[in-house]
């Protein structure tokens, strides 16, 4: 009967912790077939189901699909609602919050964007309020976003700011920029941009010129898949000390409580698991990809952007202290249960019965904003003034055409630059 209530037990907490990723597959898959309405009931259940830490996540994804969906005053609410919490979170970080992310799970802290994320979140806003016809309010983003672009990259080495900042975003001021007469601060954006990407600076800055701007998103960004990682423990000098096996890797790395470094081991030990978050790419169909304007096609869109690569960055960037941290959970479990004698057999039964358990829940955090492409490109050309339509055609590596946006009417919004958006395509 207590086996059977157990495996209960266990069970539901498996049910109960699945991984962020898991639960997105469905509105995932819905949002990048193009199925916007679809994705968003989905989303809207895992929103009301959500608990607290990660309910502004799912704000991001949402928003993001509404976004996509042209119902831009819903994804300003969603955008906007996380945004000010994410912002909560930076300035008022509780001992309690590190401890729970350090010795419990980080899963059992509120999801913290990375840079890159709250930039595009920022970028996503100004794109919504340009295209609800609020050019003030895309104008007002714009300057949120230039601060977050100058907090999160100012500090960075040359090598970490061509890795992690974000040259959509940076484009995407200097637009809004020339677009509100403010050419100093626009030539800004566009210098900083030309050490990132200098094929997409204009060869021109002129407000004046009437200007198709078109960018279309490529791709699924990377999602992050929880892992089992295999180790042995033993005490060396009375402390604990041990190695584990990293996917991919061939060497062991060895590990003791004064961090990760050279061990000699003269046995195996104790084994041990613990869950880690491991970055998988997505597979990309479309090689290259044109704007049509008016029926005619206009020309062949640029990488502006590779997000991809990017979340990959941030990823390495903190792979050793999130491998030490989830090394060190299994650590202090197993340094607990090694205090208890060998002669009270119920004591290590019980902490047996609850490794098992711990072995179901500790799972690795694998939140991340999955709606995020995996690339950026962009098209730029002077045109007439007035009403137009425009789609992007798609085309896989061997040059053919396998899928073409719906086509969108592209209007000047009262300025001399004609936006287009184009959400991602697989």
């Amino acid at each position: 009967m207590k086996r059977a209530c157990l495996a209960a037990a266990i069970f539901l907490l498996a049910v109960a912790c699945a991984t962020y990723t898991a639960k997105m597959e469905a509105s995932r898959e819905l949002y990048y077939e193009g199925r916007y309405e679809a994705s968003l009931r989905g989303l809207d259940k895992l929103v009301g189901d959500a608990s607290d830490r990660n309910r502004h996540l799912l704000l991001l994804e949402r928003g993001k699909v509404n976004l996509a969906l042209g119902a831009y005053d819903s994804a300003i609410v969603d955008l906007k609602t996380a945004e000010r919490r994410f912002g909560g979170i930076e300035a008022t970080i509780s001992p309690g919050e590190i401890f729970k992310n350090l010795i419990v799970n980080p899963t059992m802290s509120e999801y913290q964007p990375e840079s890159h994320e709250k930039i595009m979140l920022s970028s996503y806003l100004a794109l919504a309020y340009w295209f609800k016809g609020d050019r003030q309010g895309a104008f007002v983003e714009r300057n949120r976003l230039t601060g977050r672009l100058k907090q999160y990259t100012d500090g960075l080495s040359e090598g970490d700011r061509a890795a992690l900042d974000v040259p959509f975003a940076r484009y995407l001021a200097a637009v809004l920029y020339e677009i509100e007469g403010r050419e100093d601060d626009a030539r800004i954006e566009y210098e900083a941009l030309a050490k990132l990407n200098p094929r997409a600076v204009p060869p021109v800055l002129d407000p004046r010129l009437t200007e198709l701007i078109a960018f279309a998103e490529v791709g699924r960004a990377p999602v992050k898949v929880s892992t089992e990682i295999r180790g042995y423990l033993q005490k060396d000098g009375g402390v604990l000390a041990g190695f584990f096996h990293m996917p991919g890797s061939t060497e062991p790395q060895q590990f003791t409580m004064a961090g990760l470094g050279d061990l000699k081991l003269d046995k195996p030990g104790v084994l041990f698991t613990f869950a880690f978050p491991q970055i998988v790419k997505q597979r990309r169909i479309v090689s290259r990809c044109t704007v049509v304007m008016d029926s005619v096609e206009a020309g062949e869109m640029i990488p502006l952007d590779d997000f991809e690569s990017t979340a990959s960055a941030a990823y390495e960037k903190d792979l050793p202290m999130t491998l030490l941290k989830s090394a060190f959970r299994a650590y202090l479990k197993i340094a607990a249960q090694t205090q208890v004698s060998e002669k009270d057999r119920k004591t290590r039964i019980a902490l047996g019965l609850l490794g098992k358990a711990f072995a179901v829940i500790d799972r690795a955090d694998t939140r991340s904003w999955q709606t995020l492409p995996a690339e950026m490109r962009f098209f730029r050309m002077e045109c007439a003034g007035g009403d137009h339509e425009a789609f992007v055609r798609y085309y896989n590596e061997r040059n053919e055409l396998i899928a073409q946006s719906p086509p969108v009417a592209v209007s000047a919004n009262g300025s001399r630059k004609l936006l287009v958006y184009v959400p991602a395509v697989q």
